[in-house]
């Protein structure tokens, strides 16, 4: 109850009767999972810090899931693609730096619209950009994790062999968005 009041500062909204309702829902849950995993402690440690372990993984998904539980697909239209946003660094200094980094960030936003599917492109893009955990987003398209996992996995490299199909190397990507050696 402690750690929901005073560190968690994305719960302020909440009253402390809400909060010590998630507190004992989340124990409660906790229990139910540690007594049904319990075949599964292999006793590399105490059995107090494995079962603390179980309550802290079960309670960190399910606040990272109320984070995101307002969020809907549905505004989203299928027809259109999620915008990627992006920030100009304004601290390149030269101007062929800027430019090499519009003409990759181009070729990013080209490969990821014509040759990512529109599942991979929904999850590359919620994941990756928009920073969606992968429990949301898989609880969203009705899959699981490692489904999303492997979807994220096949976008990442048809983006790589894309981009290295059009001329940019993995090292030229990387060096056009790395710091620039004469910032301070």
């Amino acid at each position: 109850m402690v750690y929901l009041t005073a560190h968690r500062s994305d719960l302020v909204g909440f009253d402390y009767l809400e909060l010590r309702q998630f507190a004992e829902d989340w124990a409660q849950q906790s229990l139910i999972q540690i007594l049904d995993h319990l075949d599964t402690f292999r006793g590399d440690s105490k059995f107090t810090t494995w079962a603390y372990r179980v309550a802290i993984n079960l309670t960190a998904g399910e606040l990272r899931r109320k984070q995101w539980n307002n969020l809907s697909l549905d505004k989203m239209s299928e027809s259109e693609s999620p915008e990627l946003r992006r920030q100009e660094d304004t601290s390149v200094p030269s101007p062929e730096d800027q430019i090499t980094r519009r003409q990759v960030w181009a070729t990013i936003e080209s490969v990821i619209q014509s040759d990512l599917t529109e599942r991979q492109r929904t999850v590359l893009t919620r994941i990756i950009v928009e920073g969606v955990p992968v429990e949301v987003v898989a609880d969203d398209l009705g899959t699981n994790r490692n489904n999303i996992y492997k979807l994220v996995h096949d976008a990442r490299k048809k983006l790589r062999k894309a981009l290295e199909d059009r001329g940019w190397s993995a090292d030229e990507v990387l060096s056009a968005f790395a710091p620039s050696e004469t910032q301070s």
